[in-house]
C-alpha cells in the first residue's frame, strides 16, 4: 500500500493533470481571404490532322471532315482562324500541299456546303462564338478539287489554327 506521502503526491499530480495548463487555456482567431480571379481565356483543345488518304487520278471532288475543339471561359467571345498553310505559295484563297516543287490543291471550309472558305479575316472568313466553360466542337470541311494529277509522293502542308479572344 502506498504511503500517505505518495498518495498526496499522486493526488496533486492528478489534480494538475485535470486542470487546464495556463499556456493552453486561451485561444485567439484570425480570418484570411482566399481569392482567385477568373480571366477571359481560351484554349485549342485539339486540332486533328486532315488526311485525304491515297489518291490517284483526281477527276472529282474528294471531301472529308475533321473537327477542331476549343474551350473558353464563360462569356468570352472568340474567333477561330486558319492560315493558308506552310507550302510555298499557299494562301487562304489557294491552299496547297507540297512535295518538293510539286503541289496539290485543297481547300478548308467552315460550312457543310463548302461555300465559305475558312480563313483569317475576322468578320469575313473566320468563325467563333462565346465561351461556356465547356468544349465547343467545330467541323472543318476539307475538299481536294479535280486537278491535274501531280507526280507520285506524299504531299503535306501545316495549317495553323488560331483562337483570338
Amino acid at each position: 500500500m502506498p504511503s500517505p506521502r505518495h498518495l498526496t503526491t499522486l493526488a496533486a499530480a492528478s489534480l494538475a493533470l485535470a486542470m487546464p495548463h495556463s499556456g493552453w487555456c486561451a485561444t485567439k482567431t484570425a480570418t484570411f481571404t482566399v481569392q482567385a480571379t477568373v480571366i477571359s481565356d481560351c484554349s485549342i483543345i485539339s486540332a486533328p490532322n486532315i488526311n485525304f488518304g491515297n489518291v490517284g487520278v483526281m477527276a472529282a471532288n474528294l471531301d472529308i471532315t475533321s473537327t477542331l475543339t476549343v474551350s473558353c471561359t464563360p462569356g468570352t467571345t472568340y474567333t477561330l482562324s486558319l492560315d493558308g498553310g506552310s507550302a510555298s505559295g499557299s494562301t487562304v484563297a489557294n491552299r496547297l500541299m507540297a512535295q518538293g516543287a510539286n503541289t496539290l490543291q485543297y481547300q478548308l471550309y467552315s460550312d457543310s456546303g463548302r461555300t465559305q472558305v475558312w480563313g483569317m479575316t475576322p468578320g469575313t472568313d473566320t468563325t467563333g462564338g462565346t465561351g461556356t466553360g465547356s468544349n465547343s466542337v467545330y467541323t472543318i470541311y476539307a475538299r481536294m478539287p479535280p486537278q491535274s494529277t501531280p507526280p507520285v509522293g506524299v504531299y503535306t502542308s501545316t495549317v495553323t489554327a488560331t483562337i483570338s479572344y
